[in-house]
């Protein structure tokens, strides 16, 4: 008769042998480096699953080589021990006895001795520091959750809810990483609900006087970094409330709405906000086939822009003409492919053709498509489902529109709406619509040495500071009219 050890206690059966786990096996895997390296989310995970997969080998019976394992990733380290595993169903005498099974089960678990919690459990709450730092060149006294623990907890739970596109669109918060972009939003006034930082000295260019309801986190760099879409974390990351943003933040702007149209670069979205946001545009709109204005790229790129101009995501072209766009405006077309050899006339005999199609157009539109609804806060808008009908957009998208050279251009227009398309898809059959509809026209820039298109950011900053500098100068030679 032996011994078997179930989780109540020790118990007598027949017929069974006692297999007691040696001290160093058991102990084995504890040297194995299991630590994630990265976390992903469902749209990160969706990326990586395109590329070719890791291999992964036996540690036990088939340690890799050298090269093999450089071949894989090159931050995981597996300790290949010379300690002997005996095989399934043996058993070492030295480790098991039969007369008295409860000693070597005493002497087993004393051997391993297991690791003191990290918390005291009786403890209510997390532990706060009071801690006297310079922020923004003040002394400030702050509380800070100075428990390993609880802040790296809640930074894995806040940070699930805004990784991803879908959990930002319906929070409404905004990860920001770096102190830069951290002090930005912080000095536009732009609610910051939580703060996780590695190291007290960057709290120093945080306006954290006047950002008092601010819970502020102590984590280690390398919880930080698993979060982090940077190669190397600065090693401070914050939680921002952008739901509300208020329109105070914008100082100055001229008459001149951009609509952004199937940019999908990240790096060309923002360069786009930080160009508007420095000249002075009165709003940025972005249809649904841009990217994510809240993208890490984005972010990265716009510099804090973001927070310096007013943004209008994610708006359907039914809802822009009537909503966004009046009678006084004037349409300018910017795709950052056309050139000067587009101005190609269409021949008479499709001109007519086009001209027919489009005044029927009109007539059915004119009083089917558009409608009015009233939104839950009292508030009116228009909606135009013409513009939604791909089969009648492709007409829009045939029909020549006049091509001005950006130097050239003299408007004399209360305000402009200015769309500009990205550089892979270009301008969308809608664009074309709008520009149709309210008797606007394209812009281009002209290019040499073979050159065939620009940058969509690049093509919108030379864009916008000419239509600044014509804006500016029909409001010095009105103040003059004035005067005289």
């Amino acid at each position: 008769m032996a011994f078997s050890c179930t989780p109540r206690g020790f118990s007598c059966l027949s017929k069974i042998h006692v297999l007691f786990i040696r001290p160093e096996t058991r102990g084995y895997t504890r040297s194995l480096h299991r630590n994630p390296i990265k976390i992903l989310t469902s749209e990160e995970a969706k990326k990586s699953s395109r590329k070719p997969s890791l291999v992964y080998h036996d540690s036990i019976s088939d340690p890799p080589d050298k090269k093999e394992q450089q071949r894989t990733q090159k931050n995981i380290r597996v300790k290949h021990t010379s300690l002997k595993i005996p095989k399934y169903g043996q058993v070492d005498d030295s480790t098991v006895t039969t007369k008295n099974p409860q000693s070597a089960f005493r002497s087993f678990l004393s051997s391993n001795p297991k690791k003191k919690d990290i918390i005291n459990t009786t403890a209510k709450g997390p532990k706060f520091g009071r801690m006297t730092i310079l922020a923004c060149g003040e002394k400030l006294e702050v509380d800070i959750v100075t428990e390993k623990l609880i802040a790296e907890r809640t930074l894995s739970s806040i940070i699930q809810n805004v990784k991803s596109t879908k959990a930002r669109q319906a929070s409404g918060k905004i990860l920001l990483e770096g102190e830069r972009l951290l002090s930005d939003a912080m000095h536009a006034g732009v609610h910051a609900e939580a703060i996780f930082f590695s190291n007290l000295k960057l709290l120093t260019t945080l306006p954290l006087k006047s950002h008092t309801s601010t819970k502020l986190y102590q984590v280690n760099q390398d919880k930080i970094q698993l979060w982090s879409d940077l190669i190397t974390s600065p090693g401070i990351m914050g939680v921002f409330d952008v739901s509300n943003l208020q329109d105070s933040n914008f100082y100055e702007h001229i008459p001149l709405t951009i609509i952004c149209d199937n940019v999908r670069d990240p790096g060309n979205m923002g360069s786009i906000i930080r160009c508007a946001a420095a000249v002075g545009c009165k709003n940025l709109i972005t249809t649904r086939d841009c990217v994510d204005v809240w993208d890490s790229k984005v972010l990265r790129a716009a510099s804090g822009a973001h927070f310096r101009t007013k943004l209008t995501l994610n708006v359907d072209w039914d809802l822009i003409a009537g909503n966004f766009v009046t009678q006084d405006d004037t349409v300018l077309l910017a795709d950052p492919c056309v050139q000067e050899t587009s101005t190609t006339s269409h021949p008479v005999g499709e001109k007519n053709t086009l001209g027919s199609q489009l005044s029927w157009l009109e007539r059915e539109n004119s009083s089917k498509s558009k409608t009015v609804e009233i939104l839950a806060n009292g508030n009116v808008q228009l909606r135009d489902s013409s513009y939604l009908d791909e089969k009648n957009l492709r007409i829009y998208r045939n029909l020549p529109l006049p091509n001005f050279a950006y130097d050239k251009l003299n408007l004399d227009a209360a305000s402009i709406t200015l769309v500009i398309g990205g550089e892979t898809h270009g301008l969308s059959s809608a664009a074309h619509k709008l520009a149709h509809d309210y008797g606007g026209l394209k812009v281009f820039i002209p290019l040499t040495n073979e050159v065939n298109s620009l940058n969509a950011g690049v093509a919108m900053g030379i864009l916008v500071y000419e239509l600044r500098r014509l804006f500016l100068q029909k409001k010095k030679h009105t103040s003059e009219t004035q005067k005289k």
